[in-house]
């Protein structure tokens, strides 16, 4: 899934991958970067062969003003995506759980800030 999602804000022009774009980890530098991390979401259906993850999208970054503008823009993306094959999966829904916020500023004073989104998606 995060290869997938990651492939997708690629190509939306959001970041690189394994350069400002990374998936399941945030490296210490570049001090500009956005992460993508999945967690458990709801459980799985027992009539329907597909799952519901959950994904949080993490931006970090020197100025408050850019991070939030670059968590807004992956929001828009990614809320109410819906009925699209990414990398061979469809994907019936993505949507946010809340607005984007503040997680924290880091011990080298870069803000971060976090969006979760709920998934529903088809398997193999």
């Amino acid at each position: 899934m995060l290869k997938e999602i990651g492939t997708y804000l690629q190509s939306q022009g959001i970041g690189t991958l394994g350069t400002d774009l990374f998936l399941g980890l945030m490296p210490d530098q570049p001090d500009n970067c956005i992460a993508l991390f999945e967690y458990a979401g709801s459980p799985p259906d027992l009539h329907w062969n597909g799952e519901y993850p959950g994904l949080q999208v993490r931006v970090r970054n020197k100025s408050y003003g850019t991070g939030r503008e670059k968590i807004q823009r992956i929001y828009e993306l990614l809320h109410g995506l819906h009925n699209q094959i990414l990398s061979g999966t469809r994907y019936l829904l993505i949507k946010a759980r809340g607005s984007p916020e503040v997680l924290k500023r880091d011990t080298n004073n870069r803000i971060e800030l976090f969006v979760n989104f709920e998934i529903m998606k088809e398997c193999d």
